[in-house]
This record gives structure tokens, C-alpha cells and sequence, in this order.
């Protein structure tokens, strides 16, 4: 028997960038990346080189956040960022 993976699943064992989304203050470029519990969203700054693995379920409640928890979310995780 031929135990190498097929070319399909051998795609999966990189990350795949899908896109980079940018505005005048960031730019954050999003990949999609493989883990051993199925694949994740990496999204990763393109200005501090921080980065976050994102699985659906965080997608999910993303989703149901409201604008203006969003917003609270935002503000909050910048003003950790801040120096003192």
C-alpha cells in the first residue's frame, strides 16, 4: 500500500493565505492554516507581526457580537496595548 498523502491533502499542510484587509491605520493579512484539530483562521498584523488563531467557534461569537460591542472589544484591546 502507498502510504504518502494524496496531492489534496498534502495542500492542507501549509498555511494558505485568502486575503489581507487593510485600512490607513493596519493591515492584517489572513491565512488559512492547518492544525490536528481541523483548519483554523491565522490572522496575523502586518504592522507589529502579532498574530491570532481564530476557530469557528470564536468566528461564531464574532458573529453575534453587536456594533457597538464590537467596538467596546476594539477599544479595550488597544488600550491594553498602550504603553503606561
Amino acid at each position: 500500500m502507498n502510504s504518502s498523502p494524496s496531492s489534496s491533502e498534502a495542500g492542507y499542510r501549509e498555511d494558505v493565505l485568502l486575503c489581507r484587509v487593510s485600512c490607513e491605520s493596519a493591515s492584517v493579512a489572513v491565512l488559512l492554516h492547518p492544525t490536528g484539530n481541523g483548519r483554523r483562521l491565522l490572522l496575523v498584523s502586518e504592522r507589529t507581526g502579532h498574530s491570532a488563531l481564530l476557530d469557528a467557534t470564536v468566528l461564531d461569537a464574532l458573529c453575534a457580537l453587536t456594533p457597538r460591542a464590537a467596538t467596546a472589544l476594539v477599544r479595550a484591546a488597544v488600550q491594553e496595548g498602550a504603553p503606561a
